[in-house]
C-alpha cells in the first residue's frame, strides 16, 4: 500500500466525529413540531427574528460610516491605502494585477473604502430615515413573513413547502421600483436599494445558516439521539435541499416531489463525497504542500496547519466567484480577521452608491462583494454546530461574532 493511500485513509479515521458531543445547543435552539399520533412533521427554530425593523440596520450602516470615517484621522493617506491593500491581498484579492480576473471588481472595492471620508453621513442619512418609503417597506415584507414563518426550518409532509417563500422576492421587486419613485439623488436612491436588498437577505439567510447547522448534527449524531426516526430525518434533509431549489426550476420541484425520502440524501451525500475529495486533494503531496495536519471536521469544514498558522477553511465554497481556492472560515492567529474583511465589505458595498460609475458596474461589483462573504456566512452554521456540540462555547461565540448578520440570533 502507497503511502499516499495510507496518508488519506489515516486523514479519514482521524476525520471521524468524537462519541463524547454534547446536544444542550441542539435542544436549545431546534424545536420538534409533531402531529397527534406523535410523528415530527416539521423542526421549527427556537431563536428566530420574526418581527423586525428597517431603521437599526439603517442606523448601523450609518454609525459604521462614521466610525470608518474616524479611523481615516489616525492615518496617513497612504497608510491607509496600503491597510485596505493588505485586506484584498488577504482574501486573494490585487487590484494592481491587470491581467487577474476580479482586478476590476478590487480596484472598485478599494476605491469605494478610500472615498468613504468624502461623504455627507449625516446629511445622506437624513434624508434616508425620514422618507416614508421604509414604513411601507416594512409592513409588505412583514406581511409576506407571515406566509412563510421564519421559525420554520423543515416541513416533512409537503415536498412544495417552501415554494410560498418567493412572495417575500415580490416585495422586493416593489421596493426597488418604488425607491426609483421617491430618491431624487442616485447615491441616495443606492443607499436605499443597497438596504432593501441586504435586509431581505439576511432575514432569509436565517434559515439557510440553520440548516447548514442542522445537516451537521444530521450527519454526525444518529437520529435516534435527536429524537428522530430515520425517515423524519430523511425528510427532514429533502425539505432543506427543497428550500434551495429555485423558482423557475420546476424539473427540479418534481424530481423532489417524486422522491422525497431520499431526494435530499442523494444531494446531501454528494456533497459530503465532494468535500471528501477537496481533503484527499490537499492530503495529496501533489497539492504542493499548502496545507498539513489536515483534520476534517464535517462535511463542511476542515482545520489545517497553513504554513505555522492554524486555520478552518471552507471545503464547498470558494474565495471568491473568480478564485477556485477553499473560502477561510477562521484564522486562529488573527481571530478578528474575517469578522473586520466582512465589516469593510459591507461599507464598500454602501459605499459605491456614492462612486460616478454606471449601474451595471455597481451592479456586477456588488454581486462580486457577496461571493466574498454571503455564502460564507450561511455555510458557518455547520461550524457553530461543530463548536457547541464539542462544548467549545468560545470558538462557537467568535464564529458567530463574524456573521455580519444581527438577524442570526446566538
Amino acid at each position: 500500500m502507497s503511502r499516499s493511500i495510507i496518508s488519506v485513509i489515516t486523514l479519514l479515521v482521524l476525520s471521524l466525529p468524537a462519541f463524547a458531543y454534547d446536544l444542550k445547543g441542539f435542544e436549545a435552539r431546534f424545536g420538534l413540531v409533531k402531529n397527534e399520533e406523535g410523528k415530527v412533521i416539521a423542526i421549527r427554530l427556537k431563536k428566530a427574528v420574526t418581527k423586525f425593523t428597517i431603521k437599526p440596520f439603517i442606523e448601523q450602516i450609518k454609525n459604521d460610516l462614521i466610525a470608518e470615517q474616524n479611523s481615516f484621522v489616525a492615518k496617513s493617506a497612504a497608510e491607509k491605502e496600503q491597510q485596505i491593500d493588505e485586506m484584498l491581498f488577504s482574501m486573494g484579492l490585487n487590484p494592481y494585477d491587470k491581467s487577474a480576473e476580479g482586478e476590476e471588481e478590487a480596484q472598485r472595492i478599494k476605491d469605494s473604502l478610500l472615498n468613504l471620508p468624502n461623504i455627507d453621513v449625516d446629511a445622506a442619512f437624513a434624508e434616508i430615515r425620514n422618507n416614508d418609503f421604509w414604513a411601507e417597506f416594512e409592513a409588505k415584507l412583514k406581511e409576506a413573513m407571515m406566509y412563510i414563518d421564519p421559525s420554520i426550518l423543515t416541513y416533512h409532509e409537503d415536498a412544495r413547502f417552501f415554494y410560498k417563500k418567493n412572495v417575500t422576492y415580490t416585495v422586493v421587486a416593489w421596493a426597488l421600483k418604488e425607491a426609483q419613485k421617491r430618491f431624487s439623488s442616485v447615491p441616495l436612491l443606492n443607499i436605499a436599494s443597497f438596504v432593501v436588498v441586504r435586509v431581505h437577505d439576511m432575514m432569509m439567510e436565517q434559515r439557510l445558516f440553520h440548516h447548514n447547522m442542522l445537516l451537521h448534527y444530521f450527519e454526525t449524531v444518529s437520529e435516534t439521539e435527536l429524537g428522530l426516526s430515520k425517515e423524519e430525518v430523511d425528510k427532514a434533509v429533502s425539505s432543506i435541499y427543497e428550500y434551495r431549489i429555485e423558482a423557475t426550476n420546476f424539473s427540479e420541484s418534481n424530481r423532489a416531489a417524486a422522491d422525497w425520502l431520499s431526494y435530499g440524501q442523494n444531494n446531501f451525500y454528494k456533497m459530503v463525497r465532494s468535500g471528501n475529495g477537496r481533503v484527499r486533494d490537499w492530503a495529496d503531496p501533489i497539492f504542493g504542500g499548502r496545507f498539513t495536519s489536515i483534520k476534517k471536521l464535517d462535511y463542511a469544514f476542515a482545520e489545517v496547519m497553513e504554513k505555522d498558522a492554524k486555520k478552518i477553511y471552507h471545503l464547498h465554497v470558494n474565495a471568491h466567484e473568480f478564485s477556485q481556492k477553499p473560502a477561510l472560515a477562521y484564522d486562529y492567529s488573527q481571530p478578528n480577521r474575517i469578522k473586520r474583511n466582512r465589516a469593510l465589505l459591507n461599507l464598500a458595498g454602501v459605499g459605491l452608491g456614492f462612486l460616478p460609475i454606471p449601474g451595471w458596474i455597481q451592479s456586477n461589483v456588488q454581486s462580486f462583494i457577496k461571493s466574498l462573504y454571503v455564502e460564507q456566512v450561511r455555510m458557518e452554521g455547520a461550524l457553530v454546530g461543530y463548536f457547541d456540540m464539542n462544548g467549545n462555547q468560545g470558538m462557537m461565540s467568535k464564529i458567530y461574532g463574524q456573521r455580519a448578520n444581527f438577524y442570526i440570533v446566538e
